[in-house]
């Protein structure tokens, strides 16, 4: 056999290995080739799969919302805020796959911190295939670690606001409360609800597998705080006027009672009071009828609170005059017999004010006929809301659409029947007698300066009539509502409650005043419905409220007293 040269062998060899080679060196360049096109094309051209699928193992959306606003009186007191707390939620499996559910000693630490049964707290989560059991609405903050940590993931706490009311009963029928919604029922809540409500902002950011945030992203839509509402309220005046319209209300057996305080130079309401009231923050005992604010709410015949205005109307269309003295004894008009309580033979107009005849001004309102005596009623504004911006306020009623008017109806009108009011809409109308005719429109918010008024009568015969006022609390028949070192003017109410077919027994007792009168700074009504302990007449059931509530307000405003204590009441 013939031996191939060495040379050659060896060259062959050679060709041989860098053949291989050089297949191996062209393997491995395209694979890493390949490689780096695949990444250039996953990575560069077309990354977008790759980073949503990264972004939903760890970017999530979230929520952020503010709280609801603040509702304060005018000195900044709180009387509705939202404090945070957490919603609890529950995973039964999840429970069950981490032990929980079968460790008696946590689901009883669960159980005690939510304030629930163990056994009820067991029957909740006892379905293995649920995902998803609600447990507690409203969970305070500072358990809430101490809940996660019996829980563990099995248990999701989530942020959340509940509304609470620190002046409780007092405030509430003003105030109002939220729904299961969050949405402002009854009050100020319901009134104000758009401009209270705040707007969740959403935003996206990366989260760990504990749900925490690691890098906040991005803001995907912008919220906003709910605004914060100061009320024209002083709370001082407002605690005490609901301790002693609670007092009266009881005292008197009555059904309800309402009262409204007003500053006469401004319009704002001070104090606004319904009794009875109710819990805001404990809905177990809730009852609708003590929700609504009856200030606002409830209509009622005023009685003769409204004399001195339809006695206005006379005087200025001279149907009637100060000078002239009137027959004040019982006489019948449609067959029907119009009589004082406090019987008189004669007296002029003041005399008919002091002593609150029925008799005098049924002759002056049957001389002054129907229109004129609404016209000025409407001027003092009854028959149409105050503008106080309370949903819910009554437009009273003044029967000025009725085409027949009988001798009876006119008569009844001089002395408060027949039409229907508010508390705060006769509030309103004693704050514009007490500052001369001069009328504002009255407010629940606090006021950067008084409103522009509007003149409903003359200047002189309100003043005049201010001081026939005066002799009503003086020596008439609101001795009762007399304060010591002050003097006062305002008129006594007491009007029959209208049932179906006529009047029953039950009354509505009024008083209606302002205080100092010198210059008069405050105007109040307390209105006492159906009291039932003996005493009805307004004079002797509201008048002594309206005295403590007024003294108390001229005392906290530092009023100068405007009578010596020698002068005769």
């Amino acid at each position: 056999m013939l031996q191939e040269p060495q040379g050659r062998r060896e060259r062959r060899i050679f060709k041989a290995g860098t053949t291989r080679m050089l297949v191996v060196y062209l393997f491995l360049f395209g694979c890493a080739a390949f490689l780096f096109s695949r990444l250039w094309w996953i990575q560069v051209l077309h990354p977008e799969r790759l980073i949503a699928e990264g972004n939903a193992r760890v970017m999530r959306s979230y929520q952020f919302e503010p709280p609801r606003g603040l509702i304060t009186d005018r000195f900044g007191k709180i009387l509705a805020i939202s404090v945070p707390v957490k919603t609890v939620d529950a995973d039964p499996k999840l429970l069950r796959d981490s032990g929980v559910y079968q460790d008696e000693a946590r689901m009883q630490k669960i159980a005690s911190l939510l304030g629930i049964g163990f056994t009820e707290l067991k029957d909740k989560l006892s379905d293995p295939d649920r995902r998803f059991v609600h447990l507690k609405r409203y969970f305070s903050e500072k358990d809430a670690p101490a809940l996660k940590a019996a829980g563990g993931e099995g248990l999701l706490l989530h942020d959340s606001y509940m509304r609470t009311y620190p002046t409780g009963a007092e405030n509430a029928p003003l105030v109002g409360i939220l729904n299961s919604e969050g949405v402002g029922v009854y009050g100020i809540e319901q009134s104000f609800n758009r401009y209270l409500t705040s707007s969740a902002s959403s935003r996206m950011a990366n989260k760990d597998r504990y749900d925490r945030i690691i890098e906040n992203l991005k803001v995907v839509r912008s919220g906003y705080a709910g605004g914060n509402l100061m009320l024209s309220i002083d709370g001082r005046l407002q605690s005490y006027a609901y301790e002693r319209l609670s007092e009266a209300l009881k005292e008197n057996d009555a059904d309800s009672a309402t009262l409204v305080l007003t500053d006469v130079r401004t319009g704002e309401i001070l104090s606004m009071v319904s009794c009875p009231s109710f819990d805001p923050n404990n809905r177990s005992s809730f009852d609708s009828a003590n929700a609504r604010d009856r200030a606002v709410t409830d209509i009622f015949e005023p009685g003769s609170t409204i004399k001195p205005i339809v006695a206005l109307a006379a005087l200025e269309n001279r149907t009637a005059g100060w000078s002239i003295v009137y027959d004040t004894r019982p006489f019948k008009v449609d067959g029907k017999l119009v009589r004082d309580s406090h019987a008189m033979e004669s007296g002029t107009l003041s005399d008919i004010i002091k002593y609150s005849s029925n008799t005098g001004m049924a002759h002056i309102s049957l001389e002054t006929g129907p229109k004129k005596s609404v016209e000025m009623l409407r001027r003092f504004g009854f028959g149409s809301r105050t503008e106080s911006g309370i949903i819910g306020e009554n437009d009273g009623r003044l029967n000025d659409q009725r085409r027949f008017w009988s001798d009876i109806d006119i008569a009844t009108l001089g002395f408060g029947y027949g039409i229907a009011v508010t508390n705060l809409q006769l509030a309103s109308a004693y704050a514009t007698l007490a500052s001369g005719g001069a009328r504002r429109p009255v407010s629940i918010l606090r006021l950067s300066k008084p409103p522009k008024a509007t003149q409903a009568a003359n200047a002189t015969e309100v003043a005049r009539m201010q001081k026939a006022l005066e002799t009503v609390v003086a020596e008439g028949t609101g001795g009762k509502a007399a304060i010591s070192r002050y003097r006062v003017g305002g008129k006594t109410g007491t009007a029959k409650i209208a049932v179906a077919g006529g009047y029953g027994n039950s009354y509505i007792g009024t008083f209606a005043g302002f205080a100092p009168l010198s210059d008069p700074r405050f105007a109040l009504v307390v209105v006492m419905k159906n009291p039932k302990a003996g005493k009805f007449y307004g004079g002797l059931v509201s008048g002594p409220v309206f005295r403590d509530v007024m003294s108390r307000a001229l005392q906290l405003y530092n009023v100068p007293p405007d009578r010596t204590l020698d002068e005769k009441n």
